[in-house]
């Protein structure tokens, strides 16, 4: 796994280790004020990615293997019709 992944892993298990109930509840709502924003980022990011791994000669079937989905899915997210979500 990506260093970058558990590190953003560790900061959400930071927000559960503020000791104090409001100011950790205050963390969790800004966070999920912002999360909608930050969920476009990664998407953002994900297609980046297959993009440039499609167009330094992987396939779509390779690129779907490594993120765990489809070719076919890789080919949508690339061409931007697969939702965020996914």
């Amino acid at each position: 796994m990506a260093g970058e992944v558990e590190r953003v892993r560790e900061a959400l298990r930071a927000l559960e280790a503020i000791p104090d109930a409001l100011d950790r509840a205050q963390a969790c709502a800004e966070l999920l004020r912002e999360w909608p924003e930050l969920h476009r980022m990664v998407a953002d990011v994900r297609q980046q990615a297959v993009r440039t791994a499609k167009e330094q000669g992987h396939t779509f079937r390779e690129i779907g293997a490594r993120m765990g989905v489809t070719g076919e899915t890789a080919g949508q997210i690339a061409a931007r019709k697969h939702r965020a979500s996914s």
